[in-house]
């Protein structure tokens, strides 16, 4: 049996981000059904992980956001771990040992899907370089898939993602951009090889479906909207008054219901959160009784969900990813500079990128909306062909990953007699673009898209400056301070060694006048005694 760790942003009991679950859930599906594997993730809270997938779990090694402190762990982690633990000083119940043991113990490493590597999230950077950096030095073969990278990356990111990068057996990119970002850099270094993201062939069962069926009676259309912007173009507020005013457009335009279902959230017991709130919200001002807020449901149910759609709307970057696989026409709004490079690179992959729009355009989205809904049927013929042809390509990379990483001797589907063959990944066929026809002027709504990652990119870099700026300015502070306290420290002790050598100064004075002073008193005494003689 073969043994496989993997990393996934999963894992917690109070907050379910259905899409990075629904990568690490595929990839688990993957490799079952290609080895005979032993599988540990690596979750937030392992032991819900380990219930959740019924698999071995351990902690995270745990970083921050801040840099210093984890380059100084990361280093104290590996020198650890190189000297079978003589050295790096780690406590006995740090994370990071149960992780090392891990990856000492297995077969290869897997860095599952997700948008993590971005140095916005400078944790996950550095938990997946660890983790890659301990797969080296036991040497043990690690691969990624399905990423985005960036869109930001720092000056001082670009060393540590280089080496994750360059060292890896090959990195799985999920977009065009990431594909390219990744070649610089890796610098020539990184074997980057382009696929679809891995939910796209994540699958629902029949208890799905049937979980499903209560939502299903009469035509609806499926709508997921991130709770908020997170755009420096937009308020969070404002954000929410136009998703309002779009999905209250939508419904009276079509007639159709939209089912707001959340893609951040929580199972009960836990209390609502995030999406489930922002969904309420929503639909107690649209004041439309079609527009009606779910339930959390788990990836495979959205699946089983999705399947029954007349079409799919909204800011959620894998709304598009479950739509595309299913054959169901899907658009996507793009708030931020993030999604509209995550989403433009989904819906290029079958073909839909004139349907990724930015979120200010709002009569197009209507437009666009109500077009989809009567030409559903062509679009669905259309997609339906890619959708094909992309799982099966999907399926072919999956082969690749599993014979590249823990190899030919177990790693092999029933019935294929390529294992041992599958050198190469498989090729990224281009899916025609379907026309947006809806809209006034596409070309507009493209370059008002640009616009959008582009502020969003220039905003994002004058922030870090600015950031810079200030961790400059509060690092001269506390320099200036240091300095202050010095000095004060040193007065003091000036001060005390001016009195100590004044006093020693003045000592001798001191013993002089005392001694006087009894002089003085004795002489007295002498004076009394003899005028008491020269009176007698």
């Amino acid at each position: 049996m073969k043994r496989m760790t993997m990393i996934g942003d999963i894992g917690w009991s109070r907050f379910y981000h259905l899409g990075d679950e629904a990568m690490t859930e595929f990839a688990l599906d993957a490799l079952r059904a290609r080895a005979d594997v032993e599988i540990t993730l690596i979750a937030g809270e392992p032991e819900y992980a380990a219930k959740m997938y019924g698999v071995d779990a351990v902690s995270r090694i745990g970083f921050k956001r801040d840099r210093p402190p984890n380059i100084t762990r990361m280093r104290t982690i590996l020198d650890y771990a190189e000297s079978g633990g003589e050295k790096g000083g780690l406590a006995a119940d740090d994370p990071a040992i149960r992780v090392i043991e891990t990856v000492r113990n297995s077969d290869a490493v897997l860095i599952a899907g997700g948008g993590n590597l971005n140095s916005m999230f400078a944790q996950h950077i550095f938990e997946r370089a660890t983790l890659a950096k301990l797969a080296r030095i036991f040497d043990k073969p690690y691969a990624l898939t399905s990423q985005t990278l960036g869109p930001l990356i720092y000056d001082e990111d670009r060393g540590i993602v280089h080496d994750l990068l360059a060292e890896a057996e090959f990195v799985g990119t999920r977009e065009s951009y990431t594909t390219q970002l990744a070649g610089e850099l890796g610098a020539g270094d990184a074997k980057i090889r382009r696929q679809v993201d891995d939910a796209f062939s994540l699958t629902a069962g029949d208890a799905d479906r049937e979980a499903v069926a209560d939502l299903t009676d009469n035509p609806f259309i499926v709508a997921s909207f991130a709770e908020k912007a997170s755009s420096p173009m937009i308020t969070d507020s404002d954000y929410r008054l136009r998703v309002i005013e779009i999905v209250r457009r939508i419904a009276e335009e079509t007639g159709l219901r939209l089912l707001l279902v959340p893609h951040g959230g929580a199972f009960a017991p836990a209390p609502q959160t995030r999406d489930q709130l922002t969904d309420a919200q929503i639909a107690d001002s649209a004041d439309n009784d079609l527009v009606q807020p779910t339930r959390m449901l788990t990836a495979r149910q959205l699946v089983a969900l999705t399947e029954r759609a007349e079409f799919v709307i909204g800011t959620r970057y894998h709304a598009g990813i479950f739509a595309g696989a299913a054959a169901v026409p899907f658009i996507s709004l793009a708030p931020n500079l993030y999604s509209s490079i995550r989403m433009r690179g989904a819906a290029e992959n079958v073909g839909m990128r004139d349907f990724v729009l930015p979120l200010d355009s709002i009569d197009d989205i209507v437009d666009t909306a109500v077009g989809v809904a009567r030409n559903r049927d062509s679009l669905q013929t259309t997609l339906r062909q890619r959708s094909v042809a992309r799982r099966e390509e999907h399926r072919k990379w999956w082969d690749f990953l599993v014979e590249t990483t823990i190899g030919s001797e177990e790693a092999r589907v029933p019935g294929d007699e390529r294992a041992g063959e599958l050198t190469e990944a498989p090729g990224f066929f281009h899916a025609d673009e379907v026309p947006n026809d809806y809209v006034a002027n596409v070309e507009l709504v493209r370059e008002r898209l640009n616009s959008v990652q582009d502020y969003g990119l220039v905003m994002a870099v004058k922030d870090r400056r600015a950031a810079l700026a200030r961790t400059e300015v509060n690092r001269l502070k506390a320099k200036l301070r240091r300095a202050e306290d010095k000095v004060e420290r040193a007065e003091a002790r000036l001060s005390r060694t001016d009195r100590a050598k004044e006093l020693r100064e003045k000592k001798p004075a001191v013993r002089a006048m005392r001694q006087m002073q009894k002089l003085n008193v004795r002489l007295r005494g002498a004076a009394r005694s003899a005028s008491r003689f020269g009176n007698r």
